[in-house]
C-alpha cells in the first residue's frame, strides 16, 4: 500500500486558506512564512498532480480537488481537537472555574458565542464574567478575583502570562450628512471642533486619544455613553462623532445608519490580548478557552488581523 502523504498540518493550512482567502493571511494563521506555506501547497499539488486553488482570484477559489481536501479537513480536524480535549480531561479533570474580566465595552458581544461553544465542550467548568467594566483586569487576576482577562496592552507582570488574540481597526463614525462624511481619511485636526462620543473610561484606554489626538495636543469636547447602540444613535443624530472597532460598527454601517472613515493615512489599529496567571496557563480548559475565543473571533468578526507571537508576552 502506498504510504499516506497527507498530514494534519496540510489540512490546517488548507482550512486557513479557505477561511482567510489569502496566502499571506493564512501563513500568519498557521505560523508559517508565506514562502513556506506556498512550498507546502506545491508539494501537495505535485503529490496529487492537481491544482488545489486558482492563484489569481481574490479571495482564493478552490478547485474540485481543493474542495475535496477542505471537506476532509472539516471532517477530521474537529474530531482530532475533540480527542485531544478528551485526553486533557483524563489528565487534568473536567471541572473547574473560569471567571472572566474585560477591559473593553465591546468585548461582551464577541465573547458570548465563544463562551457558549466552550460550555458545550466543558460542561463542568463554571464559566462566568466578572460583573462590570474593569480598568485593572490584571489586578483582578493577581488578587484571584478573576482567572482570565481580556486586555489592550501587555505590561510585564510577574506571575502573569499574555497571549495575543487579534488586532483590529478603529474607524471614525459620523452621520451621513455630517461635514466629515465628505472626507475619506480623518486627521487629528479634524476632531478639534467636534464633540467626541466615547465610553466612560480613562483617556489612556482610548487609542484615538492616546495615539492620535493627545500627541498633537488636541482634546475635543467629550460626551460618554455605556452602550454601543447609544453611541451609534448619538452619532446618527449629529450629536458628535465617535471611533469604534469596525466589527462593532459594521451592523449599523450595513443598515446605512452612519458612515465610517479611516483615521489617519496609516489607519488606527488596536490590539487585544488574553491574560492569565502563569500557574493556570497550562490547565487544559484554560488553554482551550483561549483557543476557542481566538478561533471564534476570526470566524465571526470581520477585518481582523493576526497578532504575532512574541516571547516577551510571558
Amino acid at each position: 500500500m502506498k504510504p499516506i502523504f497527507l498530514e494534519l498540518r496540510h489540512l490546517k493550512t488548507l482550512l486557513a486558506l479557505k477561511e482567510t482567502g489569502s496566502v499571506s493571511l493564512a501563513a500568519k494563521r498557521v505560523y508559517l512564512t508565506q514562502s513556506a506555506l506556498s512550498h507546502q501547497i506545491k508539494l501537495l499539488e505535485d503529490q496529487y498532480g492537481l491544482p488545489l486553488f486558482e492563484r489569481k482570484t481574490q479571495p482564493l477559489h478552490f478547485t474540485p480537488a481543493g474542495e475535496r481536501l477542505i471537506q476532509l479537513a472539516n471532517d477530521i480536524l474537529p474530531k482530532v481537537i475533540e480527542a485531544e480535549r478528551d485526553l486533557a480531561r483524563v489528565k487534568q479533570g473536567e471541572a473547574g472555574e473560569l471567571r472572566i474580566a474585560v477591559e473593553c465595552h465591546t468585548c461582551f458581544d464577541w465573547l458570548m458565542p465563544a463562551m457558549d461553544l466552550f460550555r458545550q465542550h466543558w460542561p463542568l467548568v463554571e464559566l462566568d464574567i466578572v460583573s462590570g467594566f474593569h480598568t485593572d483586569a490584571v489586578g483582578l487576576l493577581l488578587s484571584h478575583r478573576a482567572d482570565w482577562a481580556v486586555v489592550q496592552e501587555v505590561e510585564e507582570t510577574p506571575g502573569i502570562v499574555y497571549k495575543p488574540l487579534f488586532s483590529y481597526e478603529m474607524v471614525g463614525l459620523c452621520a451621513k450628512d455630517h461635514p466629515l462624511a465628505a472626507k475619506e481619511v480623518w486627521q487629528a485636526e479634524d476632531f478639534i471642533d467636534q464633540t467626541l462620543i466615547t465610553y466612560p473610561v480613562p483617556d489612556d484606554m482610548l487609542d484615538l486619544l492616546r495615539k492620535v489626538l493627545h500627541p498633537k495636543g488636541i482634546n475635543p469636547t467629550r460626551r460618554t455613553s455605556e452602550l454601543t447602540i447609544a453611541i451609534i444613535q448619538l452619532v446618527a443624530s449629529k450629536r458628535g462623532v465617535a471611533a469604534l472597532p469596525f466589527w462593532a460598527a459594521k451592523p449599523y454601517l450595513d443598515r446605512g445608519y452612519i458612515v465610517a472613515r479611516k483615521i489617519t493615512e496609516q489607519g488606527l489599529h488596536s490590539n487585544l490580548y488574553a491574560a492569565t496567571r502563569e500557574l493556570d496557563s497550562q490547565m487544559a480548559f484554560v488553554d482551550d478557552f483561549y483557543e476557542t475565543v481566538k478561533a471564534q473571533s476570526f470566524s465571526t468578526l470581520p477585518e481582523l488581523s493576526i497578532l504575532e507571537e512574541i516571547s516577551s508576552y510571558v
